[in-house]
């Protein structure tokens, strides 16, 4: 619910938009500070030179002295963007009327912009997709420029910040190098912003208006197993050819004429049908990759290209770790395994295989381990999942042709039916996600809250008995604005623009008019504190009490000789009882701590093993991943859920009671196979 009317046409829902957007960017420096200057003291630290010390303690005195300037021409920036956007485009394509030199600091400059505008898009893509998509719609709606939706892009944000940044007289290396410092804190930022845009929108009915959703960014992953399995092929390959025997002598005794290689993919028809007669629930091990292997031994006795020959070898290898993961049930291994001889030929047109996690082969077999955990043997969908597979395969068997493609049409069919499947699934876990996303933006609106207030007290120190006050009062007022309008829509803005003005009460005017101003502005502050606290169901002796001290701080400068003056404090720490989890927030993890780094790379559709047992699962499925922190689990078919939040996950693998398997079952292979070849004789 909202606190006030909703506004309802289109042109009122993108004003509102914008508005939210650009009052996250308003108050960015001011929330963000302190991990960018660790940033940017990390940054100074890896470089030693005295020209980046220079540059690095320009940034840090801005930041220190003026975050609220930084914020204010940032979100102005964006304002402009908004209502300008063709002045902030850069067209790439467009060729200039004459030679254009850049000198180096602009050159730096875009390219800072364009680095961290991509670093931030794949982890936001999700979310972005989504509200682009509704953008677009009320933007058509709006009889607007439907093509300007993704005006809330990294990249124009980027753009937004740069021109900012100029605009304050800041010199450009420093420009530069504050750009690349705010990659962190800035994704933080746009991922709430985001999250709360969508959930805003979707109160309002803006929902469904967008194109199919962008698949989740590809898994970064610390090693990079497959390239080195492909360079191994490729050494094996070269190494072979050398030592190759010279040819085969001429009919006439003459200069030996060399022998030509034969490709083995112009003989894989012949293997198929030996394939195909694999039994359903072939056993695990060597007899599982039996076709491969056995095609393996008479290829070395007909002259096959030797790079054939490595990729073969290497192809081999990977089913036979794929077929022997006790993970995978056999019926699913059967499956997989009629899928050698058609995988084979891709390899040997397409080496890439082995290096492209998203190859269409790949995502087929991988999904294929994903169907195994979601549809075990035990699950009554068991059977109508197998067919689906098996009708899916039929189309790669029959079109040899094109393998490439009809393992990619094969990955496309399964997937759809997958996300059918899970449409039921998801729609019954409704309330438990709508009951996490409340918890969220709880904490998130009492976190903001709680930064404005800090903030606020750096830059307007006050009585510690005030700030007290103020966290135990009006920090839950605003919490409850930002739950009831999903962002901080303008209830909360008006809030923030109270808070501001109370902290400005207390502090002394410079001048006569400046004070006559205080005075006439006070009765209205005191009239929204009263109205915010009354909201929050406040009583009488807990208002008697909030305005005492603020009474007392306001009358030392309105009867500077009258009464007690508490001591001002420009330094606030929330207290840990008062608000407990509510003040955590979830900074750029540091490097040391994998396994929370791991756990907040967890996507929708990963699996979790507990041991022993969590909530009586010993493994469970991400069914949905907050932008906060918090993770909903259940078992294969939702019936049993859970939920857990980043840090108490990676306290339970600390502890060595749950772990986070390898999701991807090509690349769980392609581990095992690098370590093997990499032990072998090279």
């Amino acid at each position: 619910m909202n606190t006030q009317s909703a506004p309802s046409s289109p042109v009122a829902l993108l004003r509102e938009t914008d508005a939210r957007m650009a009052q996250a960017l308003d108050n960015f420096f001011q929330r963000s500070r302190i991990p960018i200057q660790d940033a940017i003291l990390r940054a100074m630290a890896a470089q030693p030179a005295a020209s980046i010390t220079a540059i690095g303690q320009t940034c840090l005195d801005w930041l220190n002295a003026h975050p609220d300037v930084l914020s204010t021409a940032f979100a102005e920036q964006f304002r402009q963007h908004l209502v300008r956007p063709e002045t902030f485009a850069r067209h790439h394509d467009s060729r200039p009327a004459g030679l254009q030199l850049l000198d180096d600091d602009t050159l730096k400059r875009q390219l800072a912009e364009a680095k961290t505008a991509a670093l931030l898009t794949d982890p936001l893509r999700a979310e972005m997709v989504l509200l682009f998509g509704r953008v677009q719609a009320m933007r058509r709606a709006a009889a607007e420029d439907a093509d300007r939706a993704d005006g809330y892009g990294p990249l124009q944000i980027m753009r937004a910040l740069s021109r900012a940044l100029d605009a304050l007289g800041i010199d450009s290396p420093s420009g530069t190098f504050l750009l690349q410092c705010v990659t962190a804190p800035l994704l933080d930022t746009l991922k709430h912003t985001y999250a709360a845009l969508n959930q805003f929108l979707d109160a309002q009915g803006i929902r469904e208006l967008f194109a199919p959703p962008a698949a989740a960014a590809p898994r970064t992953t610390a090693t990079d197993a497959g390239q080195d399995v492909l360079a191994h092929i490729q050494s094996v390959a070269a190494r072979t050819s050398e030592t190759a025997p010279s040819g085969t002598l001429s009919p006439a005794g003459g200069t030996p004429l060399p022998e030509m290689p034969r490709r083995l993919a112009d003989r894989l028809a012949d293997w198929q049908a030996p394939l195909s007669s694999l039994p359903c629930a072939p056993p695990t091990g060597e007899a599982a990759t039996l076709a491969l292997r056995q095609l393996q031994q008479k290829a070395h006795h007909t002259g096959t290209d030797a790079f054939d020959l490595a990729v073969l070898d290497a192809l081999a290898g990977l089913f036979e770790y794929i077929l022997d993961d006790p993970a995978i049930s056999s019926r699913y291994k059967a499956e997989i395994a009629h899928l050698q001889i058609p995988a084979l030929r891709v390899a040997l047109a397409s080496p890439d295989f082995f290096s492209d996690d998203q190859h269409p082969t790949r995502q087929l077999i991988d999904l294929l381990g994903l169907f195994s955990r979601r549809f075990p043997e035990h699950d009554p969908s068991h059977p109508f999942a197998l067919e689906q597979i098996q009708a899916a395969c039929a189309v790669i068997h029959n079109d040899p042709g094109h393998a490439i493609e009809a393992f990619a049409q094969a990955h496309g069919r399964l997937a759809a039916w997958l996300a059918d499947a899970d449409t039921h699934l998801k729609s019954g876990l409704a309330p438990d996600v709508m009951h996490l996303e409340q918890i969220e933006r709880q904490e998130l609106g009492t976190l903001l809250a709680l930064e404005n207030l800090h903030d606020l007290t750096g830059r307007h120190p006050a009585p510690e008995p005030v700030l007290r006050r103020l966290e135990n009062a009006w920090v839950p007022h605003m919490a409850s604005l930002y739950v009831a309008e999903a962002g901080e829509g303008p209830d909360w803005r008006a809030a923030c623009a109270t808070l501001l003005q109370l902290f400005l009460s207390l502090q002394a005017p410079g001048s006569n008019a400046a004070r006559e101003d205080r005075l006439q502005s006070i009765p209205r502050i005191n009239a929204e504190l009263r109205r915010g606290l009354l909201a929050q169901g406040a009583t009488p002796a807990q208002l008697k009490d909030f305005f005492s001290a603020i009474t007392v701080t306001q009358e030392s400068w309105i009867r500077p000789a009258g009464g007690q003056q508490n001591a001002a404090v420009d330094a606030f720490a929330p207290r840990p009882v008062s608000i407990e989890s509510l003040t955590r927030r979830l900074p750029a993890v540091p490097p040391s701590d994998a396994i929370l780094q791991q756990a907040q790379q967890l996507l929708e559709g990963d699996w979790v093993d507990f041991d022993p047992p969590f909530e009586g699962l010993a493994t469970a499925r991400v069914v949905w991943v907050g932008v906060h922190g918090y993770l909903l689990f259940c078992d294969s078919e939702g019936e049993q859920r859970f939920s857990l939040d980043c840090d108490r996950l990676a306290a339970e693998i600390r502890a060595g009671r749950a772990q986070i398997p390898e999701q991807s079952l090509t690349r769980k292979a392609m581990l095992r196979l690098k370590t093997h070849l990499s032990a072998g004789p090279g």
